[in-house]
């Protein structure tokens, strides 16, 4: 064998760039999990304080356990899409003026629309959390419809005609209402990214075996063939 398969070999070394890289980025995504368990393990262990002198100090509060007034008035409440269980549902959400501000709360999750139950004024206690990315397959709010898919900061204050704060939202953590339950995103974190990462890594080098054993096997079968 003179020189190495070219289109075979293009397709190996695709294929292999394309197995380290899912090793490296479920890597990347350890690093970030088990950072985040860290933080929630500490956050676990510090009672919950008031938003207003939290949110005052500097420093990041993710996770951290908050509790505040908020005023809700149901006509205002935004029912947004989710699933909670294996069961499809909303996630309630408003908005509670703070002297920090104007924050978003996720009251909890209902598998009816629009709730039982009035909530107009509760002490909410609940974790401060980021706002997330959606991906391409969640689609767009439609306020106009007032169909909601994401904690759009934008949009969300938009429709109540007031300015978010765009760090973080109130998750409730206890409930304020019969027919709400709360969401808890902290509960069942797992942490698999180095198997998984250790997975793409032995298929890229199960991929390299193979390719080196049909070299191997070419090479042999040519001398075989120039010795008849």
């Amino acid at each position: 064998m003179k020189r190495l398969p070219v289109g075979l070999s293009i397709a190996v070394g695709v294929a292999l760039l394309i197995l380290l890289g899912l090793g490296t980025w479920q890597m990347q995504r350890l690093h970030w999990k088990t950072q985040l368990l860290a933080d929630l393990a500490r956050t676990r262990a510090i009672a919950p304080v008031a938003l207003d002198g939290l949110l005052s100090q500097p420093g990041d509060h993710v996770w951290r356990q908050v509790t505040l007034d908020c005023r809700s008035d149901p006509r205002d409440f935004v029912y947004m899409h989710g699933v909670s269980d294996g069961v499809a549902g909303f996630h309630v959400l408003t908005h509670c003026p703070t002297g920090q501000g104007v924050i978003l709360a996720d009251l909890g999750f209902t598998a009816q629309k629009p709730l039982a139950a009035a909530v107009t004024t509760t002490t909410l206690t609940g974790r401060l959390r980021r706002f997330e990315t959606p991906n391409a397959f969640v689609p767009p709010n439609d306020p106009k419809a007032d169909d909601w898919y994401t904690r759009s900061v934008s949009d969300l204050s938009k429709r109540w005609s007031v300015t978010l704060r765009p760090d973080y939202f109130v998750a409730a953590t206890q409930p304020v209402a019969p027919g709400l339950t709360p969401v808890d995103a902290t509960a069942n974190l797992s942490n698999r990214h180095l198997e998984y990462a250790l997975t793409w890594y032995g298929l890229a080098a199960a991929l390299i075996g193979v390719y080196i054993a049909l070299l191997y096997s070419r090479r042999r079968a040519e001398m075989r063939k120039g010795r008849s």
